[in-house]
């Protein structure tokens, strides 16, 4: 996969900041309701969600960029990688999974793998 993807050009169809916030919404409390049930989501869907909410706190950082926004991308980028790490069935093809701590490669990661269509 490409490294250092253009954001602009990459995320220039994704959905609009609040609807997506909406539905991630939704997404979290269905996922919190199966748990509290007995019945928590799979690996699979736990990482579309955590993919979404990363690319979501991705994108609020550069639309407004402040340290609160940067420290929420990279928090929902590093969640996105530690599932991804403890789980490597689940790494698009031909991507890396970058070390703990690494903030601009957690990042980076969230691009690519969105970028690899790895989104739903």
């Amino acid at each position: 996969m490409t490294t250092n993807l253009d954001p602009t050009r990459l995320y220039r169809h994704a959905p609009d900041l609040l609807a997506e916030a909406a539905e991630l919404l939704t997404i979290s409390s269905g996922l919190l309701t199966r748990t509290l049930a007995g019945t928590p989501a799979d690996e699979e869907e736990q990482r579309a969600f955590r993919l979404r909410w990363a690319v979501q706190a991705d994108r609020r950082h550069l639309a407004h960029p402040d340290p609160h926004t940067a420290g929420q991308a990279d928090e929902a980028a590093h969640t996105l990688a530690d599932l991804d790490r403890a789980n490597p069935w689940l790494i698009p093809a031909g991507l890396t999974v970058p070390n703990p701590g690494d903030d601009d490669g957690a990042r980076a990661y969230v691009r690519e793998c969105f970028d690899a269509g790895a989104w739903a």
